[in-house]
């Protein structure tokens, strides 16, 4: 695991004597959002990672046999942009992506033309200052959009206007879905695999080693499930009321970069009145008809008497923007590829990308395989989730990405040991008004319960050495560091176990 980082970078490695299997596992950083004097760990981000790749190309000698792209999220996919420059002559043998990315499948072109949408009217009222400047709704819709990338190419993506990547070539400015095109194209069409819940791949030298598929799941309930019941209450996303909304405001204040058809208008046609908002001309202007003077004391009355308010009305419209901004990221979230890596001994290698708790229940639906014979033994879930020895905490320890019931409860293996990539000081500093404390990560219970599972064999992003170490002591993995970043602060930490 590479450390020093607020996002996943992980490297898994199978070796035999002198011959090497090289696996990627996402390979990112939060960026800064907001000024870099309140956010002085945040902006360190990107010197951190352009040291990691450095060091990971050297490790790898610039080639891997296979990269996994767990999910569409700045945090798991930006070192290929910050570093784009070490990624030049990186070669790749396949790539990993969930079916949630596949091209050729009607579902996932479903959900994904529908957050498309959504995307380009959220950065359409993002770049328009006046809202941006006034609203923290606003300002959490934009925080958001940074998990994509810039606004521009957001839009662009979302629009279908970018630019395809140029191979070997990723823009400074570039979003994650042209990471995942640079990928595809890197290792060639016929080398990308995407996974559906209940596959079993190969991987490994001479692909001695099985992968369960667990996630993301094909359920639209379980996919859009984001948060723990609550009094039987439960948490969706992407509600056709917020779209709308959204697609509304866009089309009156947005800058989509396409125009509309008035059907997203608040209002029906024969109601609608331009709303121009102080725009002046030097051209002499024709005499104004009584509906137009009517018009301009509406406007006049209205921007000068919300001047004394806290809030306007459109206040209260983004509101919808910002819900929907939160459940694209909890959606997101929620199709990340979650993999059982399987050793020949059985145990297991969990790493669930930033699953939320639908993608987790989602993976008692299905038997998994237990051989390659047809119509063999099969496993559930909970037969796959006692072997497991690693954990990758999802979503750096959050509360919601860890299931308890039928997830860590379940880790039953007395060996077990978790890694968390996380920046705990990085992660308090992501303060807002609705979040005085900034983000909680770890979740404090779920902390608790992590060290007891695993007697306190956890090794973090931002952790103590000399105290991880000691808590390693016995375990049957071999905890190592990389060189220094910085005095005591090595750039990764590496758990090595022996194979029979």
């Amino acid at each position: 695991m590479y450390r020093g980082l607020l996002g996943d970078f992980f490297l898994v490695r199978h070796a035999i004597g002198s011959r090497v299997f090289k696996m990627l596992i996402d390979c990112g950083v939060l960026q800064c959002i907001g000024p870099e004097t309140a956010k002085p760990s945040t902006a360190q981000g990107k010197e951190r990672i352009v040291a990691n790749v450095a060091d990971f190309i050297k490790e790898t000698g610039g080639h891997v046999d296979l990269v996994v792209a767990t999910h569409q999220h700045y945090d798991h996919l930006s070192g290929f942009i910050l570093a784009r420059e070490k990624f030049e002559t990186f070669t790749i043998d396949k790539v990993w992506m969930a079916w949630s990315e596949d091209r050729t499948d009607k579902v996932a072109n479903g959900y994904r033309n529908k957050m498309k949408k959504a995307l380009a009217a959220l950065a359409g009222l993002a770049l328009n200052p006046r809202l941006a400047a006034r609203s923290d709704s606003m300002q959490t819709v934009n925080d958001l959009l940074q998990f994509y990338g810039g606004l521009e190419s957001i839009r662009e993506d979302a629009l279908g206007l970018a630019k395809p990547a140029d191979d070997g070539k990723l823009g400074g400015n570039a979003s994650c879905e042209a990471v995942l095109a640079w990928l595809r194209k890197r290792a060639g069409a016929g080398n990308v695999s995407f996974l559906k819940p209940g596959d079993v791949v190969r991987w490994g030298l001479d692909d001695v080693f099985r992968a369960y598929v667990l996630g993301p799941p094909r359920d639209d309930v379980l996919l859009r499930k984001l948060a723990p019941s609550k009094s039987n209450s439960e948490v969706y996303l992407a509600r056709s009321e917020d779209v709308a909304t959204v697609m509304g405001l866009a089309a009156i204040h947005g800058e989509t970069g396409s125009e509309s058809d008035g059907k997203e208008q608040p209002f029906t046609r024969l109601h609608q009145r331009r709303y121009n908002r102080g725009d002046k001309t030097d051209k002499a202007e024709p005499a104004k008809t009584e509906s137009e003077l009517a018009r301009e004391q509406i406007i006049k009355l209205y921007e000068t008497k919300a001047q004394n308010f806290d809030r306007w009305i459109d206040d209260e419209w983004l509101g919808s923007a910002e819900s929907l901004a939160l459940k694209i990221d909890g959606d997101v979230n929620n199709t990340s590829l979650a993999l059982a890596l399987e050793l020949t001994d059985k145990r297991v290698l969990l790493f669930p990308g930033d699953a939320q708790v639908g993608n987790w229940l989602s993976w008692g639906r299905q038997n998994y395989p237990a051989d390659d014979k047809p119509g063999g033994a099969v496993l559930r879930i909970e037969d796959i989730l006692a072997r497991a020895i690693f954990y990758k905490v999802g979503h750096h320890a959050s509360h919601n990405a860890t299931l308890r019931e039928r997830g860590l409860e379940l880790m039953t293996n007395s060996s077990l040991v978790a890694m968390i990539p996380v920046v705990e000081e990085t992660a308090r500093e992501q303060k807002t008004k609705k979040s005085p404390k900034g983000w909680a990560m770890p979740y404090d219970n779920l902390y608790g319960r992590l060290n007891e599972r695993t007697g306190g064999r956890i090794i973090r992003g931002d952790g103590d050495t000399t105290t991880e170490q000691d808590k390693l002591k016995g375990a049957v993995f071999e905890l190592s560091y990389g060189a220094d970043f910085k005095d005591k602060d090595p750039l990764w930490a590496e758990l090595r176990l022996e194979i029979g």
